[in-house]
């Protein structure tokens, strides 16, 4: 073992961890929005199917039962609160951040593709989030305080999931002078050897 390796393999559980959470704070962030966000989605799914009153501003711009009762609360062409999409939403993401965690906390490479599949599955959350804000402001004109919470949420993932993925891609780039090094060779090819020269002989 190195002398890292043995450092890490002495630190206790909780140091490990601790450990991994200073040095990979975006993942960190990413499962406590996964945390928060899916205990909002199941307290308003709840809500949806016992009836119950939501705690929550009901007047003026900001009216929760407004929207949580609209025709824009279920998926389209079901009687499926949009809730439910959210909750797997967050399960999804909170998976892959925690997947994450526990890969860097055993010492393993993470993988690119992961990184990517979080900004994709970040990128599929920010539509539909445009799309509930739009359907909001434009056609309900009512706001709903635990749909911008859930909002708030999938921006955050989204921006950390976007960041670490450009942060890959810079990692894995050569040093500038390599690159150039290879953007040289490739226009120049390799150097060319100049022949020997032959000996000059004596004029008399």
């Amino acid at each position: 073992m190195t002398g890292t390796q043995d450092t890490l393999a002495a630190r206790s559980p909780v140091e490990g961890a601790l450990a991994v959470v200073r040095e990979e704070p975006g993942l960190v962030a990413m499962t406590l929005a996964a945390v928060a966000g899916l205990a909002i989605s199941i307290y308003l799914t709840t809500v949806h199917y016992m009836g119950a009153p939501l705690v929550c501003t009901n007047s003026g711009a900001i009216n929760c039962s407004a929207v949580t009762t609209s025709k824009y609360s279920v998926v389209p062409a079901t009687n499926l609160p949009i809730t439910i999409p959210g909750m797997l939403w967050f399960v999804v993401s909170g998976g892959l951040a925690a997947y994450a965690l526990v890969a860097q906390r055993r010492q393993r490479p993470e993988s690119e593709r992961l990184r990517l599949f979080q900004l994709l599955w970040g990128a599929a959350g920010m539509a539909f989030v445009l799309y509930l804000v739009y359907a909001e402001i434009v056609l309900i004109h009512n706001i709903c305080e635990w749909c911008t919470v859930i909002h708030l949420l999938t921006l955050v993932t989204f921006l950390v999931a976007l960041y670490r993925f450009q942060q890959a891609r810079l990692l894995s780039l050569p040093p500038p002078r390599s690159r150039a090094s290879a953007v040289a060779a490739r226009t120049h090819g390799p150097p060319r050897s100049r022949p020997p020269q032959r000996p000059r002989g004596r004029r008399h």
